[in-house]
């Protein structure tokens, strides 16, 4: 069994800052991500542009890359694991994964967010193969896709149909109210874009395998079918925190302490794909809240 004073658990923006807080106050911390390696979800941004500092805006692809060059600069490393729950035994944390157990002191939970599912009958047969819901799953099962469908009209669906576009697919936006959910520059981008068409008050009704195709039905165009390479789902997403926690009984998008020892940070206490700037604070906060528990604690 691993142990670990601190366990940061999720390697995305929180989980790299709280990281190297931890190491910055004289504590080294175990950090596990289900990948292996530094990023999170914001590796599937389009354009960061307001995060303070840097003198250009990123693609999420270089906004990761950096990430995993912080940890390093700071001698820290990712273990790949997949958390499955967490509980308190004694004064510890037991952090159970697929590669084992660990057990720690105090547990940093930045382990983001996970899809709100489209709904359809078969959504799990298609999952990995033509419903997704990231650009990066999708880009390493289809590295060239052609025509892609992404659902949503929210932020998340704007930015993953302009990073699709950007690799060259044409997309369509299936938007079930009658504007965009998304607003200012990200919004006027996808408006302006020749490689992406909006379709409002649309619905995805069915998606199939062999070949991939797509069935939508609108209020104005009627209904659309069909063959493309994939669907990318974005119509929400949700903590994966109450799932790990199992039966500890926390709700942990309402506070950053859940019990003591227990924080949450970024994504996974709001619940939502939130901005790369906050997730950061939120990660320093915790770390500096958890390192104050382990010096005041027995």
């Amino acid at each position: 069994m691993k142990r670990a004073r601190v366990i940061v658990v999720g390697a995305g923006p929180a989980g790299v800052a709280a990281a190297a807080q931890c190491l910055r106050l004289g504590i080294s911390p175990l950090i596990i991500d289900r990948t292996g390696e530094a990023g999170g979800l914001v590796e599937n941004a389009f354009c960061v542009e307001n995060y303070p500092g840097i003198e250009k805006p990123l693609r999420g692809p270089e906004l990761a890359e950096r990430l995993r060059a912080h940890l390093s600069r700071f001698g820290l490393a990712v273990d790949r694991a997949e958390v499955t729950a967490i509980a308190r035994e004694g004064d510890d944390y037991i952090v159970d994964g697929d590669v084992g157990t660990m057990r720690a002191r105090a547990v940093i939970l930045a382990s983001g967010t996970e899809p709100v599912r489209l709904g359809i009958s078969n959504e799990r047969e298609c999952e990995d193969s033509a419903i997704f819901y990231d650009v990066r799953s999708l880009l390493r099962r289809h590295p060239n896709p052609r025509r892609v469908v992404v659902v949503g009209g929210g932020e998340a669906a704007c930015d993953y149909a302009l990073s699709l576009s950007a690799a060259g697919s044409r997309v369509t936006m299936a938007v079930r109210s009658s504007r965009l959910k998304a607003r200012g520059r990200l919004a006027d981008a996808v408006c302006r874009s020749s490689a992406v068409r909006v379709l409002f008050e649309t619905v995805c009704e069915s998606v199939g395998i062999s070949p991939t195709a797509v069935r939508l039905r609108g209020a104005a165009e009627g209904t659309e079918e069909s063959k493309i390479d994939a669907v990318l789902v974005a119509v929400g997403r949700r903590s994966t925190a109450a799932a790990l926690l199992g039966s500890m009984g926390a709700a942990p998008a309402a506070e950053d302490h859940l019990f003591p020892g227990l924080l949450v940070a970024g994504d996974a206490r709001h619940g939502a794909l939130g901005q790369a700037g906050m997730a950061v604070g939120d990660g320093i906060s915790a770390a500096t809240a958890a390192v104050s528990f382990l010096e005041d604690g027995p």
